[in-house]
């Protein structure tokens, strides 16, 4: 706990350090007052050992964000109120899903993946670079089809350091710098083509009680990923290749979407996963010592009210780069924690996992895609499987939907009867969510 003190502070600055503390009170930060004294206490990300600590700073955090775009979300339920599921006639056992591709172009697929992104408790910002993305849709449905979910993926960082440091990638050091290395850059740009981040892997309720998000995670692997992986490219590229992809979890350093895609199960036969997935598709890469973990931002809480405090602030003790500069709220954000004291880490909540996912062609166990990334050497076309789509939902369907006693199952015998057991309860959660919860506007404040 960081304890700090603050004296005869001007009416400014008195109003900023209230707004500020008391938006970011669900971070469990607080602020007590007497007699014009100033005292806060500061919980620092790294010591909250309570993973629980984080739910309602996410709550408060998501809602924010949708009452931002409460327009936004209303229109599109109103304007695609058939692709939402039916509960009076849903059957799970009846789910059928298919994969399309995204046209960032069709306002109708530009409509449907930020919605997507909306549902996510931790929002994906603004996404950069190329952009490829797959709609999951349920044509089994009495009724017609439903919107199952979707996967979204963008460029990757230039510089992540816990990915860097799986693929061995030396620092980055720009052009300008003495230790630029122009050899490191090309392997590094070389990669990054080769590499995609999935911001999004998400299910509609009431997919998401049957796992549709794990199945959701598979997608970009498929002909239907490469296909839009391709058109990601503002020219199609002779030789794409999507090697790997990284995604960042938001609630938990574990990411449950990204465990338990075995690939012996998953892929054609005679394909691995990487060296140290223990035969998964995706492996956390955890930080070595020398590295912080990543912790997810927080800054969304703070109110437009703490942000107008801070430009005021920053407008009046420094006027002249106040004018100087295009967009001064950073900046301005950045000047008013730092006269208090503060840095951008007051913002830090729960620590969230880097994960890796790779498939390896039928390579000698001394070499992977691993070692092409690292290398800069492009995979030889006979070493990158594609996941057959089909395979995948029959798998998920075996691991997450009721199956009738004479099916066959994965499980060994001492584990079939709890397995069983926990598709069913499943099965019986999802025909019976509740309808109202649906839609993301049952999330949105009643005006």
């Amino acid at each position: 706990m960081l304890r700090l003190r603050w004296e005869s502070l001007s009416p400014s600055w008195s109003e900023f350090v209230i707004a500020l503390f008391r938006d970011l009170e669900p971070l469990g930060h607080s602020l007590c007052e007497d007699k014009g004294t100033f005292t806060a206490e500061v919980r620092e990300a790294s010591t909250i050992t309570d993973e629980n600590h984080w739910d309602r700073t996410h709550r408060v955090s998501h809602e924010r964000v949708l009452e931002q775009h409460r327009e936004e979300i209303l229109s599109f339920e109103r304007d695609f109120d058939g692709l939402f599921v039916d509960m009076a006639t849903f059957q799970p056992s009846a789910v059928r899903p298919v994969l399309e591709v995204v046209d960032f172009k069709r306002l109708e697929h530009k409509r449907t993946v930020d919605y997507l992104r909306l549902m996510q408790s931790v929002t994906v910002r603004k996404l950069v670079g190329r952009r490829m993305g797959l709609l999951i849709w349920d044509v089994g449905q009495t009724g017609g089809t439903r919107l199952f979910g979707g996967a979204v993926l963008a460029s990757a960082r230039f510089s992540q350091r816990i990915r860097d440091q799986r693929f061995q990638w030396p620092s980055y050091y720009p052009k300008t710098s003495l230790k630029h290395d122009p050899m490191a850059r090309a392997v590094r740009i070389a990669g990054l083509n080769r590499i995609m981040q999935l911001s999004m892997a998400c299910a509609v309720p009431p997919y998401n009680v049957l796992s549709g998000a794990w199945l959701a995670a598979i997608a970009p692997f498929t002909s239907s990923g490469l296909d839009a992986f391709k058109n990601s490219h503002k020219e199609n590229p002779v030789d794409a290749d999507l090697a790997a992809i990284v995604t960042t979890t938001g609630k938990g350093a574990s990411g449950s979407p990204f465990r338990g895609h075995r690939v012996a199960q998953i892929v054609p036969a005679g394909s691995k996963a990487a060296p140290d997935a223990k035969g998964d598709l995706y492996t956390q890469v955890r930080p070595k010592i020398d590295l912080k973990p990543l912790r997810a931002s927080f800054e969304i809480l703070l109110s437009e009210e703490a942000r107008e405090l801070a430009c005021r602030l920053f407008r009046e003790e420094q006027p002249e780069r106040y004018a100087s500069l295009n967009s001064p709220d950073r900046s301005a954000l950045a000047f008013a924690l730092r006269r208090l004291g503060l840095r951008r880490w007051l913002f830090d909540g729960n620590e969230i996992g880097v994960h890796l996912g790779i498939l390896n062609g039928s390579v000698r166990d001394d070499w992977s895609t691993v070692d092409n990334l690292r290398t800069g050497l492009p995979r030889p076309p006979k070493e990158r499987p594609l996941i057959d789509w089909e395979t995948a939902v029959a798998v998920w369907s075996r691991k997450f939907l009721p199956a009738p006693e004479l099916v066959g199952e994965s499980a060994d015998g001492l584990s079939k009867a709890a397995h069983r057991e926990a598709r069913q309860s499943r099965n019986e959660r999802a025909r019976t969510f509740p309808a109202e919860q649906i839609r993301l506007s049952h999330r949105l404040r009643q005006l």
